[in-house]
């Protein structure tokens, strides 16, 4: 666990230091389908989609006039529905990420794609409003960090809203133990807001 507060103090930093230089400030948020996926058909089968949400706060850095790199803080409701029950799971999330304006809508407005990757820092996870275990022992079910990537398109009208789709996918075991392989996966309408454009 000491090792995952090291790491958040650092990527913390690093988000401060880049936000000094940043031109565009924003908000943003998203709801959508959230589910635990993976490879073992057995163990895919078992999973179901649950609501999705995010939240948080958002720097640009203007690039090029057509391209910007992000980064901010977030929080998101994770998880997966089961048969008899629903698991919830509770990041705080660190995205970077890249926004490419790919065509001028009127004279205000922008048709873009975005990609980057999330380190997720699991704050809390229940199974059907009980808490389940965090960590890497056999008695725990979720590991305490999630890494991930994610891909979208969307539109910023007014140079200030946006509203956008965007898929994200686990690319490390979030399962606490080596018996099975569960990553997570989402697809979120997002909403956002920018302060400085």
């Amino acid at each position: 666990m000491r090792k995952s507060v090291k790491v958040l103090v650092i990527l913390l930093v690093g988000s401060i230091s880049f936000s000094a230089n940043a031109q565009i400030f924003g908000v943003k948020a998203g709801i959508g389908l959230a589910n635990i996926t993976s490879p073992d058909e057995l163990d895919n089968n078992v999973f179901g989609r649950t609501l999705g949400i995010k939240l948080g706060g958002t720097v640009e850095l203007d690039i090029t006039d057509d391209l910007y790199v992000g980064s901010g803080l977030g929080f998101a409701k994770k998880g997966a529905s089961t048969t008899g029950n629903t698991y919830n799971t509770f990041y705080l999330e660190v995205p970077v990420s890249a926004r490419y304006d790919i065509l001028e809508l009127g004279g205000s407005g922008y048709l873009y794609a975005t990609s980057g990757l999330n380190v997720g820092f699991l704050l809390a996870a229940n199974r059907g409003g009980t808490k389940v275990g965090i960590g890497t022992d056999n008695d725990d079910f979720f590991r305490p960090m999630d890494f991930g990537a994610n891909f979208g398109v969307g539109v910023i009208f007014d140079e200030r809203f946006e509203i956008g789709l965007v898929t994200e996918f686990g690319l490390v075991n979030i399962y606490a133990n080596d018996l099975s392989t569960l990553r997570n996966s989402s697809l979120l309408v997002s909403f956002g807001y920018k302060f400085g454009m």
